[in-house]
């Protein structure tokens, strides 16, 4: 038994660190579908996409399998879905649509701090350690030190300061989802808990996003913007979101999100190697600093 519980916990961290490339990717191209998107439409094909393919799974495994939810676990589950997937997926794409992609990388940097608040304060799953913090502080100064030495610029222009709260918000609802998310998604399996999420976020947006998408003047959005659209669904939301329901089973509210510090690191990396930023040593120093972070957390459980 001690052997398969290392085994699924080592599973669990490959898990994450494969959320965290995807996630590190798809800044750019979420922000090239937004720029040619509506964002209730853009939300609406990345939910709807994603809802279709896990409903699939979902139903094709056998749906609930015996844990279908009593009706205050709906009401939990709805919640959930509210915050972390209808809400939180739209204010991220409409951040995307003023900010930059650095800017929006930066901000979900920051998202272990909210989360070990929630989980602190209001959840009681944790307990705040010194070491806790330092090893968050050291993984987001690798990040912002990867972020800002990789050439890239975070713009506070007006429109981008409207981006990032909006952005802000989007963290938040992020934060929420995992610090709460371990405890609502228990008694359910990576696919099942992800599949319920996605169709029920879906399901909440599907009369906010019907009409602009029905009206939606499709002609004009170029090849580019639509990789972005099934990047952000195939990817962003079905593997990613399936990737982290499995770690929740597994880790820690804070385990998991501290791995975020390093999509600034691989958002700066990409645009390196494929959007001709000059190579920094910053980058690299950055990168050491967050998995630093990253391991010193990891020792704390």
């Amino acid at each position: 038994m001690q052997v398969e519980s290392a085994s699924r916990l080592t599973a669990a961290h490959w898990a994450m660190i494969a959320q965290t490339f995807i996630a590190g990717t798809s800044f750019s191209f979420a922000r090239t579908a937004s720029l040619e998107f509506n964002p209730l439409v853009l939300t609406f094909l990345r939910l709807t996409g994603s809802a279709l393919i896990f409903g699939v799974l979902f139903f094709w495994r056998g749906g609930f399998n015996g844990n279908r939810p009593t009706l205050s676990e709906w009401r939990k589950l709805f919640a959930l879905a509210f915050v972390g997937i209808t809400s939180g997926q739209f204010l991220f794409l409409f951040g995307l649509k003023f900010t930059t992609p650095a800017s929006s990388a930066v901000l979900y940097a920051m998202t272990p701090l909210w989360v070990l608040l929630l989980s602190v304060v209001i959840s009681k799953s944790e307990r705040l350690t010194t070491r806790k913090l330092v090893a968050i502080a050291i993984a987001i100064s690798g990040g912002l030190t990867a972020l800002f030495g990789s050439g890239k610029r975070v713009d506070f222009a007006e429109n981008a300061w409207l981006g990032n709260l909006i952005t802000l918000g989007a963290v938040w609802c992020w934060a929420g989802y995992l610090a709460f998310g371990k405890k609502i998604l228990v008694k359910y399996d990576a696919i099942q808990g992800t599949a319920l999420m996605m169709m029920l976020g879906a399901l909440m947006f599907f009369p906010i996003g019907l009409v602009p998408t029905l009206s939606f003047e499709w002609s004009s959005v170029s090849v580019s913007a639509w990789l972005g659209v099934v990047w952000v669904t195939i990817l962003s939301s079905v593997v990613a979101y399936g990737l982290i329901s499995f770690a929740l089973s597994q880790l820690m509210p804070s385990q998991i999100s501290v791995f975020m510090n390093a999509q600034p690191a691989i958002a700066a990396s990409v645009s390196m190697l494929f959007f001709g930023e000059p190579f920094s040593l910053l980058l690299v120093v950055g990168g050491a600093l967050a998995v630093t972070g990253i391991v010193m957390l990891q020792q704390e459980h």
